[in-house]
């Protein structure tokens, strides 16, 4: 351990240097109190000193004062040492600062059991702050890959979005998420995911600044947050990670594979914030567009266009745009003459149950598209394919309502060749080509074993895997002949279960979370949390 000792007299000082030198430490001595004071303020300073009381130009008291009013870590032990032995010197010392004191000339014995005493107080307070620190460390990062965790994310949100908005500063957020993570898992073991997750953990420090921060977010999920940066910059942050992450093989000497990140992006500036909750879900929002779009790509949040009002009418604007939006909305309005024209044929036909399934249908659909950020037009499109589906369904007499709880084979046949018959009837609307897609396909399965076409992952188009989750969802809770009812919770079960296999894993998260968040269903936080666990091991 190293210390330091302040005497002016050079005979004491020699005595002093030889005794401690004696007992182990690595002395530092100096013959002011101005060189003592440099010292102390040095990198590395001694956390144990011996001071004379008195020396010229700053004496041991004013030293004393000093080191404690700075109230540096680790604790820093003073020992006075001066030839006045009264009780109110003794006092004095003690007030200033001082742990100990020795009177001159002093005994060889007795400063060193004093000296003992001190290097013990410094390496017990020592070891204190190394478990405090280990400790602070467990609570605020994550034990894997070492970025903060996601409990600390909240603390330092608020504090990085306040800084923000009281310096008008903008704020850029992140969001990553690891592409298919789960075929990772799946197929090299958990071993080698924890190997990725560190080396990418890695990676993305690399890749940004020493001012932003970088959060483990929750499994393959990640957060960076980038303080005085707009969007321009983010992408370039984000082109970065994503580019790297890219290019990198993961490789643990047996097993070698590569993976890619999807990014979403929002900032205070761009969009407009006034709350650190908000820039979390603009970036979430991006997010999800990017892994509906294809995975390894990033988005960055778009609100509605500037051209759509609230009411989403189209504003006045003389230009080929407001022509282009204009042609749009004839389209649009033949489009819903058509869905018009359909239900009134199936209006007798159609009963209450019908109608609260149709109505859940679609209120799915708009939270998934919202959430999604997708453009209202395309939100509609997937709403309007719902309602052929069931409308078709109703005038080809197929509603299925069977005879049987287990389906027959001449029932099953129906089920299975429903979605020809609708892609053939829908032709006969030569404009509604994005529609005919999503009912030709919508009983094709995540994993490639559904029908028509035996279709896989995102060869499956976005509106179908939607429709097929949700279409699944209002089945599950309102219970068919062949089908049990599901409460609520034993539907987020199943869910769960058929991530994956399925349904699009990406799909059943968000509706999870859309379910918290909306509080859609009564369901208890356990098991919304065991069912994301469930989803995350299969994205």
């Amino acid at each position: 351990m190293k210390i330091l000792i302040a005497e002016d007299d050079n005979v004491t000082r020699h005595i002093l240097e030889k005794s401690v030198t004696e007992m182990d430490f690595e002395v530092v001595s100096c013959k002011n109190g101005h060189d003592a004071w440099k010292i102390l303020q040095s990198e590395n300073a001694p956390h144990l000193l011996i001071l004379d009381w008195m020396m010229p130009g700053m004496d041991g008291l004013e030293i004393c004062r000093k080191v404690r009013e700075q109230a540096k870590e680790p604790y820093t032990f003073i020992l006075l040492l001066t030839s006045k032995g009264e009780q109110d010197d003794f006092v004095k010392g003690m007030e200033a600062g001082a742990d100990d004191y020795v009177v001159k000339p002093f005994n060889h014995n007795d400063l060193r059991v004093r000296l003992k005493a001190g290097r013990r107080i410094v390496e017990l307070n020592e070891e204190l702050l190394y478990v405090r620190d280990n400790l602070e460390k467990q609570a605020t990062h994550d034990k894997l890959t070492g970025l903060y965790n996601r409990h600390f994310m909240v603390e330092i949100l608020e504090k990085e979005f306040s800084r923000a908005l009281r310096h008008q500063s903008d704020l850029s957020c992140l969001l990553l998420d690891l592409d298919n993570f789960k075929d990772v898992n799946d197929t090299f073991g958990h071993t080698f995911g924890d190997l990725v997750l560190r080396e990418f953990s890695a990676g993305l420090e690399q890749n940004i600044r020493k001012s932003d921060i970088s959060i483990r977010y929750g499994g393959e999920e990640f957060m960076v947050l980038l303080p005085n940066t707009g969007i321009a910059g983010a992408q370039n942050i984000a082109e970065k990670i994503r580019a790297t992450c890219e290019k990198k093989r993961y490789d643990d000497g047996h097993n070698s594979t590569t993976v890619t990140v999807s990014i979403g992006i929002a900032s205070i500036k761009q969009h407009q914030l006034i709350d650190d909750k908000e820039i979390v879900a603009c970036a979430d929002k991006a997010l999800y567009r990017s892994k509906a779009e294809g995975r390894n790509r990033i988005t960055v949040y778009m609100k509605k266009p500037s051209w759509i009002s609230n009411n989403n009418e189209i504003s006045e604007d003389n230009n080929l745009g407001h022509l282009k939006e204009n042609i749009a909305v004839v389209l649009e309005k033949t489009k819903k003459s058509s869905i018009e024209s359909l239900e009134l044929l199936t209006r007798d036909l159609s009963s209450d149950e019908h109608k609260q399934h149709n109505h859940d249908i679609k209120r799915y659909i708009t939270l998934i598209g919202e959430k999604l950020a997708l453009p209202p037009a395309i939100i509609e499109t997937f709403k309007r394919a719902a309602n052929f589906h069931d409308y078709f369904k109703i005038l080809l007499r197929k509603t299925f309502k069977t005879k049987h709880i287990v389906l027959n084979k001449e029932e099953r046949t129906e089920i299975e060749d429903h979605p020809y018959m609708l892609t053939e009837l829908i032709d006969s609307f030569d404009f509604f080509a994005n529609e005919k897609s999503i009912l030709q396909y919508h009983h094709e399965n995540f994993d490639g074993t559904g029908y028509p076409d035996g279709l896989k992952g995102n060869e499956i188009p976005l509106g179908a895997r939607i429709f097929a989750m949700v279409d699944a969802i209002t089945a599950m809770l309102s219970g068919r002949l062949h089908r049990v009812k599901l409460s609520p919770e034993e539907m987020i079960i199943e869910l769960a279960d058929k991530a994956g296999t399925q349904f699009d894993p990406m799909l059943v998260s968000l509706f999870l979370d859309i379910i918290e968040r909306q509080e859609l269903f009564s369901v208890p936080v356990e098991a919304l949390e065991q069912a994301r666990e469930k989803v995350c091991e299969k994205k």
